[in-house]
């Protein structure tokens, strides 16, 4: 045969080796005049290595680091003219083409190295099917983030401007110090544009920690979809929790989106609070309750919580949105009275902001569902949790981001088929209102509305009416409801304007069982039109197109086709098997045809020279390595709620430790408190150490046992008070 270089020789005889059982290795070569007269290749166990003799005489301190001779170690050698097996022989193992793919896509899913080993040895039918070993996976994975390491940040950078520049409608903005180190991110694609035109009338957002391995904050903004589930409106890192960075953020945020949400719920950070009342005056911020009760049994007393009804009491006008604010001012005040609370300093801070938090403050406002409190932005932050690991790198995380919304918008898909291809049961047939709200609504948001309507046919009754101008003033009796006598719906039905006093439809969006009283009274044949607000119906939003998110489509080059081109050959492949699956002759004839190609694909690429593992790592982050990296990832980032660096220790226990710790001695003069290197006296032999210091250390060792002394009483002394303190709280 025939072959334009040695290496592609090399390659060809490698294969032919792996095929027939054994390993090669290059071995000698002839040379004339820098030239290449022949080379050699041989099996990997050819020939014999001789070993050297150690001389066992001579001692060796391989503890020493200091030794300029220590033993090296005796590794075996491979030549022993045994016949060779190719399983796990080193130049036959390797990962290929597919598993480094298998295993960069599952780290999407936040599944490692070694459950993706497990997976594809379970898969190929046995250990040596796979071709390679756990270490092998492993050791890709801390390959691939090695190539990554100082240049995460900016590889995450430029693929993010790069689905700016080829992905329609997509925002994307950063910020850094004057060192370039990142100190924000911010992006948002069209799909989550699209969601906040619908959806954007309420927002939660909060900083998750720990979602990469440099500590930076994770922010998603949290609205609720047609299906009263959480959707991702805008994603944002950060690199620390000052008003400076928060209202940076938010700019972007109007930036991307035109316009601020109208309501924006948090927890009580006070830089959150500046940078909205900074940067969103316009939009209603209202505080978290649950962050806020979460604390009371801290801050009011846990016998007060535990042992009386004050908790009970207090929740029951704090958790409801039944009441009006004077009902609820005049409620908590007898509430303090009687649990002598009046002077309570954070009872009363709390009662000075009232109306950002309770949700009877908020009995005007449109909250489309979005209850009291910032659970929803609790609830994305265990849902991201799921696909990501506090130690991925930034370039891992945005995988991971991506991989969680396109989960996130498969469910919303698949909420609408099941909302379009399932029909709800009716239960008041003669009420056409309730068959028509079936039709408008998606299936969670109709089973809201249908127990409204319920309630308005069972538990509600019209006691009188009045003409009230060209409004019909009706006054409906709730026996569910003993906190008023009569609600009062208003209606006009030249418009069908209607109103009622338990503003449930300013506050759901959904109309009450009062409303549906009055027009099943009516005999209303129609759904009020103007009543049916376009966020909580079925076609609030087109679906997005599936893997739109991950950026199948962000740039052609050819890795973007290679990689489709694999897909199509899994996805044909997988098809004809289950179709050939109970027909065992049929697939064991596609077998042998699939088997017969592996000749055909030998003689492709017999003189193609593999890939490095740099140029695979460069295709599957999207980069090649740059020479300098313009946007630096953050060291050493802390924030709020992360507590100290160490624990904090006791004057006790730093008293005990410092004296048990063992002195510094010179190896030089034998003193105390300096090493050989900043030795002064190093002529002194250890016979003249001791005795000239002999009377200094007697002395020393008479000062340790005074400062003992001293500790011992300090710890007496401080036993005795923690006992009186005891002593004084049973009493």
């Amino acid at each position: 045969m025939t072959f334009d270089t040695v290496n592609n020789a090399f390659l060809f005889y490698q294969k032919y080796a792996m095929a027939s059982g054994f390993t090669a290795r290059k071995s000698s070569q002839y040379t004339h005049h820098g030239v290449i007269k022949s080379k050699w290749f041989v099996c990997s166990k050819e020939g014999t290595k001789p070993f050297k003799a150690i001389d066992t005489s001579k001692k060796i301190d391989t503890s020493n680091n200091g030794s300029k001779r220590k033993s090296v170690r005796r590794v075996p050698s491979i030549r022993t003219g045994c016949k060779a097996h190719r399983h796990l022989l080193t130049s036959n193992r390797g990962m290929n083409y597919m598993q480094e793919q298998v295993v960069n896509a599952l780290s999407a899913l936040n599944i490692g190295p070694v459950k993706a080993f497990n997976i594809m040895r379970t898969l190929y039918g046995g250990f040596d099917k796979v071709g390679a070993t756990k270490n092998d996976f492993k050791n890709f994975k801390r390959d691939l983030n090695r190539y990554i390491s100082e240049f995460d940040a900016d590889m995450m950078i430029k693929r993010l401007l790069r689905k700016k520049e080829y992905m329609p409608n997509f925002s994307m903005e950063y910020i850094t110090d004057e060192n370039g180190v990142l100190r924000g991110l911010f992006w948002a694609d069209e799909d989550a544009k699209r969601n906040f035109s619908v959806f954007g009338d309420v927002v939660s957002f909060d900083a998750t920690y720990r979602r990469n391995k440099y500590n930076m904050m994770f922010v998603p903004f949290t609205g609720i979809d047609n299906h009263n589930r959480n959707v991702t409106l805008g994603a944002a890192i950060i690199g620390n929790e000052t008003a400076e960075t928060y209202s940076w953020l938010l700019n972007v945020f109007r930036q991307a989106f035109g316009c601020a949400p109208p309501v924006i719920v948090t927890d009580q950070d006070p830089a959150m609070k500046k940078a909205i009342e900074d940067t969103w005056p316009e939009s209603r911020h209202r505080l978290c309750m649950w962050h806020i009760m979460d604390k009371l049994s801290a801050k009011v007393g846990a016998s007060i919580c535990n042992n009386t009804d004050f908790k009970k009491r207090l929740c029951a006008i704090v958790w409801t949105d039944s009441i009006i604010p004077v009902k609820f001012e005049s409620e908590w005040a007898t509430i303090i009275n009687d649990f002598n609370l009046v002077d309570h300093e954070w009872l009363q801070s709390l009662y000075q902001i009232r109306d950002t938090w309770i949700p009877t403050y908020y009995r005007e406002e449109v909250m489309s569902g979005l209850m009291r409190t910032s659970s929803r932005s609790e609830s994305e932050n265990h849902f991201f949790g799921q696909f990501c690991n506090p130690g991925c790198t930034l370039v891992e995380f945005l995988g991971h981001f991506d991989s969680a919304i396109e989960a996130q918008r498969h469910e919303h898909r698949k909420n609408d088929h099941d909302t379009r291809n399932t029909n709800a049961e009716i239960w008041a047939e003669d009420f056409v209102l309730e068959d028509q709200a079936s039709r408008i609504y998606t299936r969670t948001i109709f089973f809201d509305q249908q127990l409204e309507i319920q309630n308005g046919i069972q538990r509600c009754a019209i006691g009188k009416w009045e003409d009230i101008g060209d409004f019909v003033n009706f006054f409906v009796k709730d026996w569910e409801q003993p906190c008023t006598t009569f609600f009062e719906v208003m209606m006009r039905e030249a418009d069908m304007t209607v109103y009622c006093t338990c503003k449930r439809f300013e506050q759901f969006g959904l109309l009450c069982s009062h409303i549906f009283c009055v027009l099943r009274m009516l005999d209303n044949r129609e759904f009020p039109q103007r009543y049916i607000l376009r966020r909580w119906t079925r076609e609030a939003v087109p679906n997005s197109a599936p893997g739109a998110i991950l950026g199948i489509n962000e740039i052609e080059d050819r890795y973007n086709e290679v990689n489709r081109v694999v897909r199509e050959i899994t996805y044909s492949t997988e098809s004809v098997i289950n179709q050939l699956v109970t027909n065992f002759d049929a697939l064991c004839s596609f077998r042998d045809h699939v088997v017969n190609y592996f000749k055909t694909a030998d003689e492709s690429v017999v003189n193609a020279p593999p890939k490095s593992r740099r140029e695979r790592f460069a295709e599957i982050t999207g980069n090649t390595k740059p020479s300098e990296a313009t946007v630096r990832v953050p060291i050493g980032t802390r924030f709020k709620g992360m507590g100290k660096p160490k624990r904090m220790k006791s004057k006790r226990e730093i008293a005990v430790s410092q004296l048990g710790k063992k002195r510094r001695q010179c190896q030089n003069c034998f003193r105390y408190g300096h090493n050989r290197r900043s030795c002064k006296n190093p002529t002194r032999t250890k016979e003249q150490a001791m005795a000239k210091d002999h009377g200094e250390e007697a002395d020393e060792v008479d000062e340790e046992e005074d400062e003992w002394e001293e500790v011992e009483e300090d710890m007496d002394e401080q036993d005795e008070d923690a006992l009186d303190e005891e002593d004084g709280e049973e009493e």
